[in-house]
């Protein structure tokens, strides 16, 4: 009987350390979610974006040769 005990113990203080983990990784990305941020990002992922046509249109010009 102590060894059931023992277990759910251990299981509920695990699951009070996980629960309050999660919520300081949420409450951080939270943070860093501003508009300027997600505007930021969207920029760098079409800057990445030409960045990757503008290397496919370069090889395929120097595979021509």
């Amino acid at each position: 009987m102590f060894l059931r005990i023992r277990w759910f113990v251990m299981g509920a203080a695990a699951s009070v350390g996980i629960f309050t983990y999660l919520a300081n990784v949420v409450r951080k990305a939270r943070d860093r979610m501003t508009p300027r941020n997600l505007a930021n990002s969207g920029l760098r992922g079409v800057a990445n974006l030409l960045d990757n046509a503008a290397d496919a249109v370069k090889s395929d010009g120097e595979a021509t040769r």
